[in-house]
């Protein structure tokens, strides 16, 4: 004997699935995290700073006998969603070759990227030693330019958010974390944990850069403040 079943809500809204003539189940994404009529969704924009300090965003300090770490973390009040970074590689005469910000040599050590969760580090990439390793790293995201323009602003200034003073060339490629790694909401920083994204820096970059050198990376995406 058959029984005719409904699959509904659990809040007492009256809310049941529907089925289709061909016997599918309706079913949407949802691009946001499941959430209650009380949780609140607020813009998040952050620059990555030296020790969490909320001030130091120029990436190129000196990190050859202690790395030195750039990031953002957790807070005790609301989950963070990072849903892509947005980097900046400002040097003169810069290209896509084997240089980092006007440096012809590249770096000896590069940038370690990793996030912090309760399953202790879990490294996003390593070795970054060149500006390619970075636009590679976020797929070629945004892509412009061409031939030997490819990928390049061919004049930073302060009004572009470059260094003040200076004109010069520079990438900005954006990583996007629901694109490149397949995070449905972005990466996850929850509430009230030690959670946190980091940019490592393993080499010295105070001198030996190109003309005008400057770097640093913002995080975009929302929190989440819970009811």
């Amino acid at each position: 004997m058959s029984r005719n079943s409904n699959i509904i809500d659990g809040e007492g809204d009256g809310n049941f699935s529907k089925v289709d003539n061909s016997g599918f189940l309706y079913v949407q994404k949802s691009n946001v995290p499941p959430k209650t009529d009380t949780d609140l969704q607020i813009i998040y924009r952050q620059f990555l700073t030296l020790n969490g300090d909320g001030t130091t965003v120029d990436m190129l300090v000196d990190g050859s006998t202690n790395p030195q770490l750039f990031f953002i973390e957790a807070i005790p009040e609301n989950d963070i969603y990072v849903t892509s970074l947005s980097i900046i590689i400002q040097g003169g005469g810069i290209t896509l070759g084997d240089d980092f910000a006007g440096d012809t040599t590249g770096l000896a050590n590069g940038f370690r990227i990793y996030y912090e969760d309760e399953n202790g580090e879990n490294n996003v990439a390593n070795n970054l030693t060149t500006n390619f390793d970075f636009v590679r790293l976020c797929q070629g995201n945004p892509n412009f330019g061409n031939d030997v323009s490819a990928f390049i602003i061919p004049n930073l200034t302060a009004k572009t958010g470059g260094k003040a003073g200076a004109a010069a060339r520079g990438i900005i490629p954006v990583l996007d974390f629901v694109e490149v790694f397949g995070f449905n909401f972005g990466l996850k920083l929850q509430r009230g944990t030690n959670n946190k994204f980091v940019f490592e820096v393993n080499d010295n970059l105070t001198t030996g850069l190109g003309a005008n050198a400057q770097m640093n990376v913002i995080a975009y995406g929302f929190e989440i403040k819970p009811n």
